[in-house]
């Protein structure tokens, strides 16, 4: 067979190119989490990332709310995990403890969706679960980095659920509230270094997407950039000063590879700060927010070594 000629080479390359980037490929990396929505009383086995299984059952919700705006300010679940009982706080700042021979977390409950503007969970019941093996860590070794360069805690944040304040906007007579599920980071604008914390394809930067991505959690914009990781989770990094010249739509970067810098551009609330959130399918088969601050705890830990980490918030 004759090859084909010269001229018809190129766009066939483009073609092929297009194609490529045409849907989000498949998974290859295997969270080592498992969750599970719940209602109260209901009852489920989990089979866990090292095939083992635990059954769960959700007993109890205390949601506490403050008398002004109804801002859920804690929420409490009482779980049952083979057998041995133990209460969880869900979210702010908590992370997974150890029941019942397996590690379990809560990162959202029913009322956090009450009163808010957005649904950014994709929860249906009442709360849910995350389950880890007993010794696992949170995320996997070598495929998560701390995804700013500065140290932990260096600003103010705004984490897991507690109601946005640091633009001024926790006001008493407020009626939707903005639970901030993402993670920010406060810092020095233009200065403090954005980082990838995953390998990952660069899905939309500055406002250029790839096309093939509708109905994923990508929203173009001119200060974000969202990265593809190979679990299927979508990794958006919001506000930013300025990007590097490499982070272009169709490119992949390794972790650790720098981004850009921190800024206050888009809706930011005029504070500098990285808005960092992960996004992923959760089990009631809507995309919903995978809780990253265990995994940004643990990070920073396994880089830094530090002696001891101070949480005194929310």
């Amino acid at each position: 067979m004759n090859p084909l000629p010269r001229w018809l080479r190129p766009p066939l390359v483009l073609l092929v190119a297009a194609w490529a980037f045409a849907a989000p490929a498949e998974p290859t990396l295997n969270p080592a989490l498992r969750a599970v929505d719940l209602k109260l009383g209901e009852t489920v086995e989990v089979t866990l990332a090292d095939r083992s299984v635990a059954k769960v059952k959700l007993l109890k919700l205390d949601e506490k709310t403050d008398s002004m705006a109804q801002a859920v300010r804690e929420a409490n679940v009482l779980v049952e995990v083979n057998g041995e009982q133990r209460w969880l706080t869900s979210a702010n700042y908590h992370l997974p403890q150890p029941v019942g021979g397996v590690q379990i977390d809560c990162p959202i409950t029913r009322g956090y969706n009450a009163n808010t503007g957005d649904d950014a969970w994709g929860l249906e019941k009442d709360a849910r679960l995350r389950l880890w093996p007993r010794d696992s860590p949170w995320i996997e070794p070598g495929t998560f980095a701390y995804p700013v360069k500065q140290r932990w805690f260096a600003s103010s944040t705004q984490f897991s659920n507690e109601p946005t304040y640091v633009d001024g906007g926790d006001k008493p007579g407020r009626k939707k509230i903005y639970y901030h599920n993402d993670l920010d980071f406060g810092g020095c604008e233009g200065l403090a270094e954005i980082v990838a914390a995953t390998d990952g394809l660069v899905v939309s930067v500055a406002g250029n997407t790839l096309p093939g991505y509708a109905g994923t959690p990508v929203r173009p914009r001119y200060d974000v950039v969202y990265l593809l990781d190979a679990r299927g989770w979508y990794y958006r990094y919001s506000h930013l000063h300025t990007f590097d010249p490499a982070v272009q739509a169709g490119s992949r970067v390794k972790l650790g590879q720098r981004l850009g810098l921190l800024g206050k551009e888009g809706g930011s609330g005029g504070w500098a700060h990285l808005h960092f959130g992960i996004t992923s399918r959760q089990p009631s088969g809507k995309w919903g927010t995978q809780e990253a601050y265990a995994f940004a705890w643990e990070a920073y830990r396994r880089e830094h070594q530090p002696a001891v980490i101070a949480v005194a918030r929310p």
